[in-house]
């Protein structure tokens, strides 16, 4: 059965809860210096871009993000240079000339504050829903720690209270259906 690739929407001014798997669901992120290039490369192209990052994380085999664009159609360009660039240094440190790392990626527009929380939560708990972890402080590659650090518990815990975790996002499909076994960063 051939892979279908998502329709994406780009709308100007919006906020977009996105996802990204690498190909085939293989855990090519399940290192720190990986997971540290795809961090850096994205927050890179979030500024060059003019984009607000909300909510990000960095699993083995795929990441959510939620950010808002001022262009929606450098969405494209966001991922090509983010997927491109990761995989040009990727596979020049492995000798994988040509291997593709990526699949496509997923995204939703978000109408609402209420859909912004709940995928800001959604996006935290990720690597607990994965099971990673038992508490989203307790994972690295997140922006949840900025929060800590400059909101404070009490905040997110107020935030997660006010707008619950969503069981189940269909960027969720891409790469989860093996249990997360993965490997605790270092």
């Amino acid at each position: 059965m051939p892979i279908h690739h998502p329709p994406h929407v780009y709308l100007d001014d919006s906020w977009h809860i996105l996802s990204a798997s690498t190909i085939n669901h293989a855990r090519y992120l399940n290192s720190t210096e990986v997971k540290s290039l795809v961090r850096d490369k994205m927050v890179d192209l979030v500024q060059k871009f003019s984009m607000s990052l909300r909510a990000w994380v960095i699993l083995d085999n795929h990441y959510p993000l939620l950010l808002k664009t001022r262009s929606g159609h450098d969405l494209s360009a966001f991922f090509s240079q983010l997927h491109g660039g990761t995989s040009y240094q990727l596979n020049r440190r492995d000798r994988a000339t040509g291997r593709q790392l990526w699949h496509n990626y997923w995204d939703t527009c978000i109408h609402d504050e209420h859909g912004i929380w709940t995928r800001f939560n959604y996006i935290h708990y990720n690597p607990v829903k994965h099971g990673y972890v038992q508490d989203p402080a307790e994972w690295p590659f997140s922006s949840y720690h900025y929060y800590l650090r400059t909101e404070g518990r009490e905040w997110l815990d107020e935030c997660l209270s006010r707008y619950p975790l969503i069981a189940h996002l269909e960027c969720d499909d891409w790469g989860h259906s093996e249990p997360a076994k993965a490997s605790t960063p270092g």
